[in-house]
């Protein structure tokens, strides 16, 4: 059950990768992949958009992407210390994304 009561910090723990890893969905939404789980770190719901193709009007100029996104704790849930216009409980990690073509 999350813990109503943790406060906001800014953290990141390999741990948090391995579990949403396992227990997140992703779905294509346009241009973006939704993913939602509980956030590992305060197991409250977390959705997050993450771009997967940009559109521009010149040839981009940079190594192709591999992959990686880092993600945040988005929940709605009240988290002490939290700075104002802030969301989530602080925590974030790096996942691949991978296609699956």
């Amino acid at each position: 059950m999350p813990d109503e009561l943790l406060p906001y910090v800014e953290v990141t723990d390999p741990g948090y990768a391995q579990r949403a890893a396992g227990t997140f969905t992703a779905r294509p939404h346009g241009p973006a992949v939704l993913l939602h789980g509980p956030c590992p770190r305060c197991g409250h719901a977390t959705t997050s958009a993450l771009v997967v193709e940009l559109y521009r009007r010149e040839p981009a100029t940079v190594e192709p992407d591999p992959g990686y996104r880092t993600v945040l704790c988005e929940c709605a849930a009240e988290h002490p210390q939290r700075p104002a216009a802030m969301v989530g409980c602080g925590a974030y990690w790096t996942l691949v994304l991978e296609n699956e073509a």
